[in-house]
């Protein structure tokens, strides 16, 4: 049985047991078909078009900018694979439009090069990686032509899951090659010249391509704002491992032992600790700079061919202690995968840490975060619509700047496609709250937070233990309270490591087991905006133009400031939000955004079933509003405030309260 079809089951029989769900068949539950572009909210308005227009992005401090000097904030999604190269023109043109009415203004494009991709950016079956497919790059243009054209901006990888053949000329390829004659460069490009030179060739013919449709190369167009390195692939967590003496590669390990001897002598470390990646000591201050030699080269180049827009080096991801950062720093932007787990939202951040901890654990100060990748799994995480409120609240309170869903799709955009974790665009619990969260993110609905802490650990302490969220109470309880900025420290053995100026403002602290807030009960911002009660499993947010609940609110009267919900039957996200800036009090048009649990019919096929909505949702706002006529739902006005009652009415949807 394939891999998505035991977890698709397995999180059925889990739906089922924990009374989320009754049987998938029941009459009760709704055929959710969400591809139906008039139910979109058209939220395309927050794009200024087309994307560049104000000149390039760029980093200031923590922020990033646009030409013009206002602050960019950018909510994203990951278009992948099959999905790039494979979707018809015309599917290219309307699911830049989707996007755009969605809220999304950044796609990141992901696994173009990836080898089990047909075709790649190199072609269908290429013998090489030398040369790029000129129908390839022509599908890639016009993505790319047509998002810009939306107001959507651009961060291309260089690097993701390309792979080698001896066709590509590689020194020392036998030692690297698996089973079926390929090689993945990770972990050996940082010591084998023919493999920097092989990323060198691609990145200038990549960059340098001219694309016909918006009259730039790619390296010159604004609405391409940024650009990876390379994706998942350092040396001071995960791949260093590969060089070692028992690894069968003898030339990359000579090489590698040789380096490790070179770095202990020059700053009088122990060279038997030094090259010992698996260890904490030593070992992670040569991997840091081994790493970063390797980014200063590619970096080095990338300004050569002319490209002036944001560069992140690697990501900070699956489980990397901080380490790890001082290589990543060496970019304009700090990137971070994140992933969440079923039961997230209960999580108590004094025992456990969840993908908002690890993520705020590499927020550097002085440095732009992106989260070019973050979900819940495994897929169907029952309360998966949960995820991006809570993403776009905190990214708001912390101040990250691109958060990006992995992703949109992985498949085919000609038609409906089949459930999955890594293809979103058909999924009405996840894609509902994507642009509610859109919405709040962008708008800046969510009040930063008013006071910032700093991490600031010392060199001995970084680099000679384990550190992060999973080590660190601080940084588990700051997360969700108040801002929290990491400084790294300066560092005699990695002279290239630079501190930044911290906010005067700004609380030091050096103990990552403080404890900060209160020990029990809701957690709550310094805001007073965002509370989330680990014990209940509810998130709220209550501001003037976004409130909302969600998570396990079955059965529960919630009331915040101009709205109450009280839903009867089953876990859901209520997201009330005025559509025209105004407060909801004094709003002429209000949009109404609910998710319930849903569930794929069957494993790899749709349509979702999705739980019905039950009971009552009251706002307080202008009397002359109208909600237009829904099956299964009721509206009154009663007492100063619109009373709207859902009998059994479809799982997913939005409503809209609008004047005459």
């Amino acid at each position: 049985m394939r891999g998505f079809a035991r977890r698709a089951i397995l999180a059925v029989t889990v739906l089922l047991a924990l009374g989320y769900i009754g049987p998938l068949g029941a009459d009760e539950h709704h055929r959710a078909d969400w591809l139906e572009p008039e139910t979109l909210p058209d939220l395309s308005f927050l794009n200024h078009r087309p994307a560049g227009k104000f000149g390039r992005v760029r980093a200031n401090g923590q922020d990033l900018i646009y030409g013009d000097g206002s602050v960019a904030r950018f909510w994203g999604v990951n278009l992948q694979a099959y999905a790039i190269f494979r979707t018809s023109d015309a599917g290219i043109q309307t699911h830049a439009r989707w996007l755009a009415k969605l809220g999304v203004n950044l796609v990141r494009i992901h696994h173009h090069d990836s080898r089990w991709v047909r075709p790649n950016v190199f072609g269908d079956r290429a013998k090489d990686t030398l040369t790029l497919s000129s129908a390839s790059l022509d599908r890639l243009d016009r993505w790319i032509a047509a998002l810009k054209s939306e107001g959507i901006y651009i961060w291309l990888d260089l690097e993701v899951g390309r792979r080698f053949t001896a066709e590509d000329r590689i020194m020392h390829f036998a030692e690297m090659q698996g089973d079926k004659g390929v090689a993945d460069p990770r972990g050996f490009n940082y010591i084998n010249r023919d493999l920097q030179d092989r990323m060198l060739a691609f990145n200038r013919a990549y960059l340098g391509h001219f694309n016909p449709h918006t009259g730039f190369a790619y390296k010159d167009d604004p609405a391409i704002i940024a650009v990876l390195l390379s994706n998942e692939n350092d040396l001071t967590h995960h791949f260093g491992n590969r060089l070692l003496p028992d690894k069968a590669v003898p030339w990359h390990t000579e090489r590698y032992m040789n380096l490790a001897a070179q770095f202990a002598t020059e700053h009088g470390l122990d060279p038997d600790r030094t090259w010992r990646s698996w260890t904490h000591g030593p070992a992670k201050l040569f991997l840091n700079d081994l790493e970063n030699r390797l980014n200063t080269l590619l970096i080095a180049d990338i300004r050569a061919l002319g490209f002036d827009g944001l560069i992140a080096t690697t990501n900070f991801w699956g489980g990397m202690p901080m380490s790890g950062l001082p290589a990543l720093s060496a970019g304009d932007i700090i990137d971070v995968h994140g992933y969440g787990a079923i039961g997230q939202n209960r999580g108590n951040p004094r025992t456990q840490h969840d993908m908002f901890s690890y993520i705020a654990s590499a927020q550097l100060a002085g440095k732009p975060l992106s989260i070019s990748e973050w979900n819940v799994s495994p897929f169907p995480a029952p309360e998966r619509f949960v995820a991006p409120l809570r993403m776009a609240a905190l990214a708001s309170l912390q101040g990250w700047d691109a958060p990006t869903l992995y992703g949109y799709s992985q498949q085919v955009l000609d038609n409906r496609g089949f459930p999955s974790n890594w293809s979103a665009f058909n999924d009405p619990a996840l894609m509902t709250m994507i642009s509610s969260a859109a919405l709040m993110y962008r708008r800046g609905d969510v009040s930063p937070a008013r006071n910032t802490y700093v991490f600031a650990p010392e060199p001995g302490k970084l680099f000679n233990a384990a550190m992060g969220a999973p080590h660190s109470i601080a940084i588990r309880t700051l997360t969700e309270r108040s801002r929290l900025l990491v400084q790294l420290p300066e560092t005699p053995q990695l002279p290239w490591l630079q501190s930044q100026d911290l906010l005067p403002a700004a609380e030091v602290f050096t103990d990552p087991n403080e404890i900060y807030g209160e020990t029990d009960g809701s957690i709550q911002s310094d805001t007073g905006e965002i509370v989330r009660d680990p014990v209940a499993g509810i998130v709220t947010v209550d501001t003037a133009r976004t409130q909302l609940v969600a998570g396990q609110i079955e059965g529960q009267k919630i009331a915040l400031s101009d709205i109450s919900v009280h839903l009867t039957n089953a876990p859901a996200a209520v997201v009330v939000q005025s559509l025209d800036g105004a407060p909801i009090t004094q709003a002429d048009e209000i949009l109404i955004s609910i998710a319930m649990v849903s569930l794929p019919i069957e494993a790899r096929k749709l349509p979702f079933l999705t739980v019905p909505v039950r009971g009552e949702i009251s706002i307080e706002a202008a009397k002359t509003l109208r909600l237009a006529e829904v099956k299964g739902v009721r509206h009154r006005w009663d007492a100063g405030r619109h009373i709207i009652t859902f009998d059994n009415a479809d799982g997913t949807q939005w409503l809209r309260l609008s004047g005459p």
